[in-house]
């Protein structure tokens, strides 16, 4: 009895897995069989209105379509309202077209029921857009004397002899109020702003009288802020109380607070409601950025290989506005420390002294110099214009040329002149840099040696053929009575990712024959007897570089470049040529440049660089 209990429930058991398989197969091919016919056939989009417009410009076109309140209604709608709305869309039309001048219009509208839904057909006959031919333009009141408004008179949107298009009428009489009140004519009004059109003729007549009442001045000058002295603060102003109200003035305020690293947030805006006595006070709300800023980072070139970026910044150190900044950089080649403190003076927008100290360690296959700089430095911005530095470093340098070492102590008193024109984006199509440093070191002043240098840089982009041409122009001079004495810091070497490409760092520049440092004894290649000469670095430098470069996609562009130069202890420059081709990254940052190129003099296998940072 229990055992045939047991087997018939082992076949009821079975029986059910077998049913439960056997829907599942059915299940999964219904679905399969309703997915393919889902892909190769699918469901028809419900339908929609139409609606055909024929003849006329595409402009009238388009404009008459925007116009038309039958245009949001769908199949659904009942017939009495798309008739209605019928009579409503002559009159829309009409509107339309007259916005563009077009006051002389035949036009025939068709509607029919295709299928399940409506059809709009409409057939424009437009004749010439009215012309006009009177136009008349007056500044009364305050704003008539001066030139604030000369540009309207000079550069107007409507002249005789255009066409009457209603959306540049209304654009003018935009552009005057936006004048007026970023000049502070706060109460100006149009006496008179009128279009006349005769349809007999043709012909509009346009009267525009705008009457700019009083110019407001600057009244009290209300700063909302947490960290800074209200003394050191007004050192930003650009504005002060009495003077004509001007938008461009608290624009170009803003920037500065914006930009002189203590403030995440800054507004200058006028309290237009509450003006008095033709004067609005100006309130500057300024919300602080934190005090203290660590940061940590890495980066990558084929010049000093990877390196590793520390950083730590007092924002505000006190109430006037000091900061202190500590930079650290490391990597195989190339180790740099410095840490600066930065006194903001009477402009502090653009007007600052710094005091520094500072390490710098370079190896190089042919060079080591270890160097301790402590300066100070005067800046001057110039109020975004040229960017101007006078500086007096003291620098104590071991270096090592040839396998000869030497120690030097420098006093170095030298003026920078800078400037940056650019459409500040990652990836440029139009701008420039320039940069020319005078330095020298006279020995009347404790100096080892004496030596007077000029250096010039400069770099220009320009939009052509879709892409962009980079230019780059580098040129360094050097007076000196016993070059042997200059230390490596001062030297001028060319080759490298930002120099001639195709060559290693630095490795372009006259040579002279290695010099055991221990033995004294020239050094000679083991297997061929050879002098070894190594690169020492020349009194002066001179490389040109045009690239071109292509965008195919938003964030990567392909490039072709063409580099020349050398150092020398003369101007007869044996300049070295490099070419080859690359692929740019745009970084938020600026590009991450990757090229491959071949020196062309000297016979050598191709070279990879890899560079980042802005390209100005």
């Amino acid at each position: 009895m229990t055992a045939l209990f047991h087997k018939d429930l082992l076949l009821i058991v079975t029986i059910r897995q077998l049913y439960r398989r056997s829907l599942c197969r059915h299940l999964v091919r219904i679905f399969l069989a309703l997915s393919v016919v889902a892909f190769f056939y699918p469901a028809h989009a419900a339908p929609s209105p139409e609606i055909r417009i024929d003849g006329g410009s595409p402009e009238l076109r388009d404009n008459i379509r925007q116009y038309l309140s039958i245009a949001d209604e769908s199949c659904a709608a009942p017939d009495w309202r798309i008739n209605s709305l019928m009579l409503e869309a002559e009159r829309e039309i009409q509107q339309a077209a007259q916005a563009l001048g077009y006051y002389q219009l035949n036009f025939a509208t068709n509607l029919a029921r295709v299928g399940e839904c409506w059809q709009l057909n409409i057939l424009l006959t437009p004749r010439e857009q009215a012309k006009i031919a009177g136009f008349t333009l007056i500044i009364r009141d305050d704003g008539a004397q001066g030139d604030i408004f000369k540009e309207l008179y000079d550069k107007p949107d409507i002249r005789i002899g255009d066409y009457l298009h209603h959306g540049r009428y209304e654009n003018f009489k935009n552009r005057i109020t936006t004048l007026a009140t970023s000049h502070g004519y706060f109460d100006g009004h149009f006496d008179v702003a009128r279009v006349t059109v005769n349809q007999s003729d043709n012909t509009a007549n346009v009267e525009l009288i705008y009457n700019t009442g009083a110019r407001y001045r600057i009244g009290d000058i209300h700063i909302t802020h947490n960290i800074l002295s209200k003394d050191f603060l007004e050192g930003f102003l650009n504005i002060h109380q009495g003077d004509y109200y001007d938008t461009d003035k608290l624009l170009e305020l803003k920037s500065y607070y914006n930009s002189s690293n203590y403030f995440s947030v800054a507004t200058a805006s006028p309290d237009l409601q509450n003006r008095h006595d033709n004067s609005v006070d100006i309130n500057i709300q300024l919300e602080e950025r934190k005090r203290f800023s660590y940061s940590t980072g890495a980066g990558f070139s084929t010049d000093t290989g990877p390196r590793v970026l520390l950083g730590f910044e007092n924002r505000y150190v006190n109430s006037a506005g000091h900061s202190l900044k500590a930079d650290l950089s490391a990597s195989n080649i190339k180790n740099t420390a410095q840490v600066a403190y930065t006194i903001p003076l009477s402009n502090p927008s653009y007007e600052f002294l710094k005091v520094y100290a500072g390490y710098e360690k370079e190896v190089t296959d042919d060079t080591y110099s270890n160097k301790d700089t402590y300066g100070a430095s005067y800046t001057n911005y110039e109020r975004n214009k040229w960017l101007h530095t006078y500086a007096v470093n003291v620098e104590n340098e071991d270096s090592i040329l040839a396998g000869k070492e030497k120690y030097t102590h420098l006093l170095i008193p030298s003026v920078t002149f800078s400037r940056t024109q650019t459409d500040a984006t990652p990836y440029p199509l139009q701008g420039w840099s320039m940069l020319a440093r005078l330095s020298g070191s006279p020995k009347t002043l404790g100096s080892y040696v004496s030596y007077e240098q000029l250096y010039l840089r400069g770099k220009y982009i320009y939009e052509f053929g879709g892409g962009r041409f980079l230019l780059r122009s580098e040129l360094g001079v050097t007076k000196v009575n016993d070059f042997d004495e200059l230390p490596v810091s001062v030297r001028f070497f060319a080759g490298g990712g930002t120099s001639v490409r195709g060559y290693d760092y630095k490795s372009l520049g006259p040579k002279a024959d290695a010099v055991d440092n221990k033995t004294g004894e020239v050094k000679r290649d083991e297997k061929t007897g050879e002098v070894i000469q190594e690169v020492i670095g020349g009194k002066n430098v001179l490389v040109n570089s045009i690239e071109y470069d292509y965008r195919v996609r938003p964030n990567w562009a392909l490039a072709a470049f063409y580099d020349v130069g050398n150092a020398s202890d003369d101007f007869n420059f044996d300049l070295k040529r490099g070419a080859g081709v690359g692929v740019r990254w745009i970084s938020p940052i600026g590009p991450v440049r990757i090229d491959i190129a071949r020196a062309l003099d000297d016979g050598k296998a191709w070279n990879l660089h890899i560079s980042m940072g802005p390209d100005l």
